[in-house]
Order: C-alpha cells, then structure tokens, then sequence
C-alpha cells in the first residue's frame, strides 16, 4: 500500500519565446497554446497529465512550476517550441527534485518546400534546448533526453521507458517494506544500513514482530482456510498435500494476507524459518508467500531486503517478479538451473506442465513440512535482476537478458528454470556475474528489461552493471 494515496502525474511545461522588445511573433500564441495542448493529449498515453499551459515570461514559468508543484507531479516532460531564453525554463525547472525529461520534439518530420515562419516558430524547440541543458549540467541537475517528431513511433516508445521508469522510481519513494524476523544469520550479502536503502531508493522499511502472524494466524477460520485451497484447486492446481497439512498452510497464508493489508506494506522480507520451531505454527511459509508474490506483493526469503526492492522495480517495469538463485550450471547446453527452495510466483508456470501444490522437503517444523509449490517458469525472454552492496553506502543495479527454455519439472518441490545468457556461453555468464558483487539470491521478469533498468538506475543516480 503506498505512503501517500495519489496517483502517478506527468508535468508538462512548454515554452516558447514569441515576443518581447526585439521579437514579434504573438499572433501565433494561440497556435502555441493548441499545439500544447496536443503535446498534452499525446502525453496522455503514459498517465495523468499536469498541463499548466503554454508560458513565455519569468513570471508565467513560475506560475506554471508552482501549479506542477502543487499537483506534486512526480516526472517533468519539458518541451520548446522555438528558442526561448534559458533563464525562462529554468526559473521553473529548478523547483523540482523530480526526474526531468527533454523531450525534443516537433509537429513536423520534414522540413518541406512551402514552410513558413509561423511553421518555423512552433516546430524549432531545438534552437534553444542546448541553453536549458547546459543550464541544468551547471547546476548538476540531471536530465534525459528524448527526440523524435510528436509521431515518431520509436521516440514514443523510448519515452515511454523514461516515464515508466520514473513510475519505477516514485514506487520505490513510495513503498513500505516490512521485515518479518531476521536476515538468515551469517548471509553477509543481506547485511546492509537500511537508512542507506531510505536514502537511495527512498523506501522506507519496518519490523514487523513474527508473533503477530502467529497471533493472526490464530484468528483464521477453517473455512477462510479450505475457500483458499477451493481457489488453488479451481485454478487447475494439483494438490499432493494431506488434508491437514493443506489447511494449516493455507491459514498461514491468509494470516500474511491480513498482515500485509493491517500493516499496508509494499512488499515483504522474511526470514521463512521463523515460525518452524513454533508449536502454534511449526511449518514454512513456501504457500503462502508465493501466494502474495502471484498478487504482486513482492516476498523474499531469509528476510532479503535488497531482493524485495528488486521486485518492486521489476513490478512496476514488467508488471510481475518472481524470487530466484543460481543452482546449477548446464556446461553441455550452455544453461543455467535456476529455483529457490519452494518459493516464487506460480502464475509465471508453465501451463504445458502446470503447478503442483506439494510438501517440502527443504524444511521441517514441529508440525511438519508445510506446503509448496512445484513448476516450472513458462519460456519467454527474461530478465535477472539484482541489487549490489559494494560498499561504502553504495549500492548497484545488475541486471542480464536472456531466455528461460521450456523445461519438464524436476520432483524437487521448488519453481524452477533453465536460463540461456544471450551471450552465449555460460562459463563466461558465471564470470561476470560473480565480479559484479551480486547477491546469492536474485530476483527475474520477462522481457528484455536492460535498458529500462537503466533508465531506473540513472533516475536514482546509481550504477548499473549489465552482464
């Protein structure tokens, strides 16, 4: 649930300079204002659009920042129509700490043989956009550039991506994220200052005691309990979990449901053995963590804060995540085995093979195995994604595209892919991965989504390393 109840807002500001002491060209301010507005509407594609209008003058630019700032726009798309003066744009960029895009656009694609002037003054932002972003370099503000004509396909798209992944970025200053009992001791690469994940990504994250599961878990009625297993089996779902078994997972997994919704949290890291030694739980999470990652509640397992942040990037970019390791390496097909223990996002299964609701054998409580999930990932292109901490209060983005290939699930009550590097050999994958300081756990998504991390990563001024 986020922080602040709002929705996601584009701020638009178009400026031009028409006329002053020197320049005469007013009568085509109507002509600016509608092409604005048709700025507007093509905008309009990505989100809910701010549009204070078209400005010209110091005292306009600042009307229109101050109208942007009280909407609390959470991106900038600034566009010019001619040349104005630097100084105009710029009282009105400088308000903002909120990602800027240049978008250098025009009505036209061409330039034909019967253009006039007045087609000239709304079509040649580009005559002053070296003044504003020299400005913004001086003053270490930083911004992305995007150019193409109002109807280039291609310059859509990519602006597209920059505003998809400011989304991204207003997500994470957004967030919640609660930390059921603790990182698995001694994993060091889950050892990091959580007020260095505040300031870097702008999440907030919160304990959240494990005897409140325990004492939710105990309100949970055996019909909360059997509808939820009724909902698995209605879903095609084969369950190989004795009766009694089956309904304490599921009233755990409804228990976490309601922590998450009392506690209005984004996402979720916890440490999944907490409960095993516990005679009013005793069993593993695997059911119904992988439930909530299915209805895109990131969950992490052995409380991986970093890993969950992770999650909520590949949410916002690709619209779903899923928890993963690296097992095994396939030297013969150039592949790599990828699982993680019983948990992960079983509406990516394969529905060739399908999902198998089944014990686990990874971890045994003082009343029993609890139940997980077997299946394996559909195949498609995707993406792995990790956050690194090499130090310092720093940390990175690493991120490696590649294909998951259709696989027969193995009997090892885990989600479970093979994943073709693009690069080819998986030796050399395996090499550059481990130089990059990743984590043990990563996390995936489908699609190619390089690039669009990338744009994520420069938004929140980090680095980002691509294998």
């Amino acid at each position: 649930m986020p922080i602040a109840q709002k929705p996601f807002k584009i701020g638009l500001l178009v400026t031009a300079l028409l006329e002053d002491k020197f320049n005469k060209t007013g009568h085509i301010r109507d002509e600016a204002r509608r092409v604005t507005g048709l700025y507007a509407e093509k905008l309009s594609q990505f989100g809910v659009v701010v549009n204070p209008g078209f400005f010209e003058y110091e005292d306009q630019a600042f009307q229109a920042a101050s109208h942007l700032k009280k909407e609390a726009v959470d991106v900038i798309v600034f566009i010019e129509l001619a040349y104005q003066k630097g100084l105009i744009p710029m009282r009105a960029l400088l308000q903002f700490d909120v990602p800027i895009i240049i978008w250098n656009t025009q009505l036209i694609s061409e330039f034909g043989e019967n253009a006039d002037f007045d087609l000239i003054m709304v079509n040649s932002g580009m005559a002053g956009l070296s003044e504003v972003t020299s400005a913004l370099v001086r003053t270490k503000k930083p911004f992305f550039v995007v150019t193409g004509s109002i109807d280039d396909q291609s310059a859509l798209r990519e602006l597209g991506e920059y505003i998809q992944a400011a989304k991204a970025v207003y997500r994470l200053k957004n967030s919640k994220i609660g930390i059921i009992g603790h990182p698995f001791e001694g994993m060091t690469d889950l050892m990091q200052d959580d007020y260095t994940l505040l300031e870097t990504f702008g999440c907030s994250c919160w304990p959240v005691d494990h005897d409140e599961i325990i004492d939710e878990y105990g309100k949970v009625s055996e019909k909360d309990a059997a509808d939820l297993i009724v909902s698995q089996k209605q879903k095609g779902r084969m369950i190989a979990v004795e009766q009694a078994m089956m309904q304490r997972s599921a009233k755990l997994a409804v228990a976490l449901e309601r922590i998450v919704s009392l506690h209005q949290l984004d996402a979720v890291a916890e440490f999944d053995q907490v409960w095993l030694s516990d005679e009013r739980v005793g069993i593993i999470p695997f059911f119904g963590t992988s439930l909530m990652v299915e209805n895109h509640v990131p969950f992490t397992c052995e409380a991986d804060v970093l890993r969950a942040i992770s999650m909520l990037v590949l949410e916002e970019t690709a619209g779903h995540a899923t928890f993963l390791e690296h097992y095994i390496l396939d030297y013969q097909r150039d592949l790599m085995f990828n699982s993680h223990d019983g948990h992960g996002n079983p509406a990516l299964a394969d529905e060739n093979y399908g999902v198998q609701i089944v014990p686990t054998i990874y971890y045994t409580g003082v009343k029993g195995m609890g139940a997980s999930f077997n299946y394996a990932y559909k195949p498609g292109d995707f993406t792995l994604f990790s956050i690194g901490n090499i130090g310092g209060g720093k940390l990175r983005f690493i991120s490696s595209q590649g294909k998951t290939l259709a696989m027969q699930p193995r009997s090892i009550a885990a989600p479970q892919t093979m994943f073709q590097w693009e690069g080819g050999s998986i030796k050399e994958f395996a090499r550059q991965w481990l130089l990059s300081a990743p984590s043990h756990h990563h996390t995936g998504a489908y699609g190619k989504l390089n690039q669009m991390l990338e744009k994520v990563a420069a938004m929140l001024g980090i680095e980002h390393v691509i294998i």
